[in-house]
Order: C-alpha cells, then structure tokens, then sequence
C-alpha cells in the first residue's frame, strides 16, 4: 500500500507541475500588457463566458460541497471529472477568480486515487486511496505536504480524523507528489508568505494569538453567513450555468477593478498584504474583506471552481492586521499569521490541518502562537457548518490496504 500511494502521489505530482507552470505563465503573459486594474472586468466577464461554455458542453461537477459529498455516498471520483475542470480552474485562476489551485487538484488527485485502486486491484481500498489521492492533490499544489494532506482527513468528516487508517497513506502521497514537483518545477513554484522567521517566544505572544482566535470568529460567522446568502441567491435566479458563470466574472472582475486586493485568490498577493496592507487604515481593511467574502462566494456559487482555503487564510490575515490596528501593542505580523489559521479553523472545522499549512506557507514563523490560536478558534466558534455535507464514517474501519489472502 505505501508503494501505491507513493506511485499515486507521483502521478499527482507530474500533473501538478504541469498544470502550475501552465497557468503562472498564463497569468504572466496576460496580466504584463494589462496591468490597468479597469481590464480586470472584460478579462473575468470573458472567462466567465468561456468557462460557461466549457460546462455547458461537458457538465458541471459541482463544488467542494459536492465532492465532500461524493465521498461519503460513493468513495470514488471518476477521471471523467477532470475534462472540465482542469481547464475552468485553469481560465479561473488567470482571470482572477477568488478561489485557489487547491481545489482542482483535489478532484484531480481524487480521481488519481480512484483510478489507482482499480489499477491494482484494490477495491477494498478504493475509498481509501480515493482519499489519499485528494490529500496529496491538495498538499503537492500548495507545497504544504503535511497540513494539505491532513486537511483531507479532516475535513470532510464530522468527528476529525475518523480514517486513521489513511493518514500515513494520504502523507507517503502527498510527500511523494510534492517531492516530485519540486524536481520537475523547483521550490520556485510554491507560494512563500515573507514573513519573519521563527522568532523567540514570549509568553504575551500566547495571550495576543487567544486574543485573535478570539477575535476572528464573529468575522468567520458573518462570512459563512454570506457564503450561503450568496449560494441562496444564485440558486434562485434558477438561471442556465453559462449565465451563472457569466454573471459571476462580472462580479469579480468589478470588484477587482473597484477593491484591487480583491482580485486573484490569496496566495499571490499575501506579501503585499503583509509588506504594505496597514496602508489601507481599518476602513480599507474592512472593505478589502467584505470584497473578498462576496468574490469567494460568486467564485464558487457562480459554478466557478477552486478551493477557498488560502482565501479563507487571507481573510483571515486581513482580519489580523485589523485587530493590529485597533489593539496598541498588537504585533502585526504575529496577528497576521494567527488570523490566517484561526479564521479557516472556525470556518471550515479543520485546526490541525489549518495550522500546519499556514505554518508550512510562512516558513515555520511562530509555531506555537499559530497553533493556539487554530485550537481556540476551532473550540469557541458555534457548530456553524460551512461544508453541511461533512458526514461521520458510514462503514468501520476495515478498509484494507491490500489482500492477506494473497
């Protein structure tokens, strides 16, 4: 079974480079002649078009709700999955939407893992390389191995990692991915966050990441809140998918061109939030936020595809240096850093896994005080599902790696 995950990982591995040096060069080469913010609205309105068209065609395989979905009901992704959504992810991605990489090669390595079992005749294990192929999918594009493959374990599961037999798997996969990404594309490709390095620790450091832990759940609700307005009014309009993704780069690209921080998901532009984000004063934080949060749900909603857990992380960074600005003594970047795992942890339920990719984009800065913050976050905020799909383990835990019998 490693070596199978090791071979599934490397499968995931390949892909992954190819699909980012593909779109890092995309975006270069449109956004050099560009740069004027007012093109951000006909670029988005133009991909949403195309994306629609791409979907119209093929079919909409639905967001990350219904993947989470997918895998409680029938523990499988088909490769079929991966005829749309590698190239809207990819039209998305350069055309700015609010959604990351993350949640392409999650469909991408889950199909991976699926394909892998009915390679080796594995059946019994379909579930769980399906698994693993998601998680190491998500670590290898993020270049966080350990907290993008424990995120997979956590999150789709309403009591934490309730397939243990998976977590080495799931990691041998995405270490194997990530290995050979950084063979093929160089550690280049992964976004850094420029932070300060791991720094002495003081005990007031504890007290400022509870503090925001604290402080980012009631900004987590409210976004959670409006994710679902969002979804509720699309679903209304009952309008065909093109309109919808049409719709969608609008929204985008408008808010792109009016809150420029807005525009593209959050791992490009995290340095210069952190490098000149207290600039914009409380006021421009605050509207650099709410921008944010309706750009990830038209993103999404508006059958755009990607994954919201770096912009969840922004979010959360931009909330942390408000906190900054408002509280004397707050240090920013401590702040920064605590808000980006503690607002994914109250949203999406994941604290482990929070924590270590946010630890893994930021060089390991402030390991401790970004940890507390995760778990307080995680253990204050109400039980207010953003995934309503996550589920319990539906069979026991005899999924097995391969055949005694044999």
């Amino acid at each position: 079974m490693l070596v199978v995950a090791a071979i599934l990982g490397i499968g995931v591995g390949v892909v992954a480079t190819g699909f980012r040096i593909v779109w890092l060069a995309v975006k270069e080469f449109l956004w050099a002649s560009l740069s004027a913010t007012y093109w951000r609205v006909p670029v988005s309105i133009a991909a949403g078009i195309l994306i629609g068209a791409i979907l119209y065609s093929t079919f909409y395989p639905g967001a990350l709700s219904a993947l989470v979905q997918q895998f409680h009901t029938e523990g499988r992704v088909e490769l079929e999955e991966n005829i749309p959504i590698i190239p809207v992810g990819l039209i998305g991605l350069v055309a700015g939407q609010n959604a990351g990489p993350e949640g392409v090669m999650s469909i991408v390595g889950g199909s991976f893992g699926t394909y892998t079992a009915e390679l080796f005749s594995l059946e019994n294990s379909t579930k769980l390389l399906t698994l693993a192929g998601m998680g190491a999918g998500f670590g290898t594009i993020l270049g966080a191995p350990i907290g993008g493959a424990l995120l997979w374990l956590e999150l789709p599961h309403e009591r934490g990692l309730e397939y243990y037999e998976a977590i080495i798997p799931t990691l041998i996969a995405s270490f194997a991915g990530y290995l050979t990404e950084v063979t093929l594309g160089g550690m280049h490709l992964f976004p850094t966050w420029q932070t300060a390095s791991i720094t002495p620790l003081m005990p007031v450091d504890l007290g400022w990441a509870l503090l925001v832990g604290l402080v980012c759940i009631p900004f987590g609700l409210v976004y959670t809140r409006s994710f679902s307005v969002i979804g509720r009014l699309f679903r209304q309009a009952s309008v065909a998918v093109y309109i919808r993704t049409t719709i969608a780069g609008a929204i985008i690209g408008v808010l792109g061109w009016l809150v420029p921080l807005s525009y593209f998901y959050g791992g490009a532009k995290m340095n210069e939030l952190i490098q000149n984000g207290a600039a914009l004063g409380v006021d421009g934080l605050l509207l650099t936020l709410g921008a944010i949060m309706i750009a990830a749900g038209a993103t999404i909603h508006g059958n755009w595809i990607g994954g919201l857990i770096i912009p969840h992380m922004f979010m959360g960074a931009v909330v942390g240096l408000v906190a900054a600005l408002v509280v004397p003594g707050l240090p920013p970047v401590l702040a920064m850093l605590s808000g980006m795992a503690a607002f994914n942890s109250v949203v999406t339920g994941t604290p482990l896994s929070s924590a270590l990719i946010a630890i893994a984009l930021t060089d390991g800065a402030s390991i401790t005080p970004v940890f507390l913050a995760s778990l307080v976050a995680f253990a204050a905020s109400p039980a207010v599902p953003f995934i309503e799909e996550v589920a319990p383990r539906s069979e026991s835990s005899n999924i097995i790696p391969f055949d005694e019998d044999r």
